[in-house]
């Protein structure tokens, strides 16, 4: 690529690492936060749903606001705000506070992911958008993985008071850079309702929206899972994400190249199937080596799944790619945050039966990729870049 296509890719994978820090590391630090705070854990880790369902919520804005505004601005403001937000979060002695300010995050978060897929959509060959895409979400797991590292080694104030550097540093270097690309925007018009009325949309983001659900009703219990039924301090359970996280960030790399080598459907049903099944195993109780290889499996699973239908979406036609961009980060955050909060009710009374009843459910959905059909967008409607 040229110079000024990568440094469009430089940007976009920070602004994700930026939002993607704390995500994970949160999650698995509810224990802490709760003792910090004086609360119980399954109060406190309501901060789950208070930042995935406005960041659900909030992706629907971005498509629409990019016929108006350029992705600098877009981009550069929602940085900002991100960063004040998350440090608001740092400063706060009351759970309820930390609510709150995690829902602001989730709301200008949410940004991130519809505008770089639009990007990588509008700017890149469908030759390569795969593996972009795979670069692209292998940073979410890059940045998990430091985050877990914090998680484990210095107070949890931190896993807020980090990404609001990174989210400051993001936010002027998108304001200053000199990147003509950065300076357009989208000029379709954007229906969300039109798009459901294709049944290939419909299709891909039912599709979407279960296995987001069933996903984060485990993923999102990783932390109070070992601690609870392993007994693991902060430290163990940090190295065993850290280790995870590595699996996913390989998972990315295997689902980007997978489907571009080998199609997109074949690769989402591997990834999904090797999900399901490790996700069931989680039914017993094991020694901790034989427990990180299923969690390790269950990261790689998602990963390759999620790049494969990620992938998918880049290869809809101009028309429907803002869309189809707002709507995939709005349906996987929003249905994960309702698929945590419906877990909560199950796994307080057994985690193993709980993950067991998921990973079934999980084994079902991936039959459902065999329906995916769509119509790529001609070559002639894409800006192409000039490859290596």
């Amino acid at each position: 690529m040229n110079k000024n296509y990568k440094l469009i890719v430089l940007l976009l994978c920070l602004g994700n690492i930026t939002i993607s820090f704390n995500t994970g590391a949160v999650a698995a630090a509810i224990p802490l936060i709760a003792e910090s705070l004086g609360k119980p854990d399954w109060l406190v880790s309501k901060i789950v749903s208070f930042y995935m369902i406005p960041y659900g919520l909030g992706a629907l804005m971005y498509a629409p606001l990019a016929r108006y505004f350029t992705y600098r601005r877009i981009l550069s403001l929602a940085m900002a705000v991100y960063a004040l937000a998350s440090l608001v979060s740092g400063l706060s002695y009351r759970v309820e506070n930390i609510f709150m300010a995690q829902m602001v995050t989730g709301l200008v978060a949410s940004s991130s992911t519809p505008l770089s897929l639009m990007m990588i959509g509008e700017f890149f060959d469908k030759e390569i958008r795969g593996r972009l895409v795979g670069t692209y979400f292998g940073c979410s797991f890059l940045a998990s993985t430091i985050g877990m590292i914090f998680m484990g080694t210095v107070d949890w104030r931190w896993l807020f008071f980090i990404p609001a550097m990174l989210g400051l540093m993001t936010s002027l270097s998108l304001l200053l850079t000199k990147n003509d690309l950065l300076n357009r925007s989208h000029q379709a018009p954007v229906n969300y309702f039109d798009a459901f009325t294709k049944k290939s949309i419909r299709d891909v983001f039912l599709l979407i929206f279960t296995l987001s659900f069933l996903y984060h009703g485990v993923h999102k219990w990783y932390g109070v899972y070992l601690s609870r039924e392993y007994h693991l301090d902060k430290l163990a359970i940090s190295f065993i994400l850290i280790l995870v996280a590595i699996c996913g960030l390989l998972g990315q790399q295997i689902g980007g190249y997978l489907s571009d080598k080998r199609g997109r459907v074949v690769t989402g049903m591997m990834g999904t199937i090797v999900l399901a099944t490790a996700t069931m195993l989680l039914v017993g109780h094991y020694p901790t080596v034989v427990l990180v290889m299923v969690l390790a499996f269950i990261g790689m699973g998602w990963t390759i799944s999620h790049n494969a239908i990620s992938t998918i979406l880049t290869d809809f036609p101009d028309e429907d790619r803002p869309i189809i961009a707002s709507l995939n980060s709005s349906v996987r955050f929003v249905s994960g945050g309702i698929g945590f909060f419906v877990s909560s009710l199950f796994v307080e009374k057994n985690f193993g039966l709980t993950f067991f009843g998921i990973g079934i459910l999980m084994f079902m959905a991936s039959f459902f990729l065999k329906r995916i059909k769509f119509a790529p967008a001609p070559s002639s409607q894409r800006q192409e870049a000039e490859i290596i």
